[in-house]
């Protein structure tokens, strides 16, 4: 198996512009054991999308572009497969494959 690297702004760059980005990453650097996607770009405790948890290790499908987040952090649409729920994930905590 090739080793992951984490995605960083330069390589979300690539997309800009509206172009899709599609793939699959694997979740990391969760230090609070998980996170959960979002309902739109950026964090707030409000816009948690409940039973959509994504915990180190689960792998995501990117169906969608990246924008950046009203936090300014960069946010990727993604799936999971193991909730059956899509939403907004920090590009941060994700390992492309």
């Amino acid at each position: 198996m090739a080793e992951m690297e984490k995605m960083d702004d330069l390589k979300m760059e690539e997309v800009a512009g509206g172009t899709f980005l599609e793939g699959w990453a694997t979740a990391s650097g969760l230090r609070a054991g998980f996170r959960a996607p979002r309902t739109k770009p950026g964090y707030d405790r409000e816009n948690e999308i409940i039973g959509s948890e994504s915990y180190n290790g689960d792998l995501l499908r990117i169906t969608g572009g990246r924008t950046v987040g009203f936090d300014g952090k960069i946010y990727v649409w993604v799936y999971n497969p193991r909730t059956g729920k899509s939403g907004w994930t920090n590009a941060h905590y994700l390992k492309e494959n």
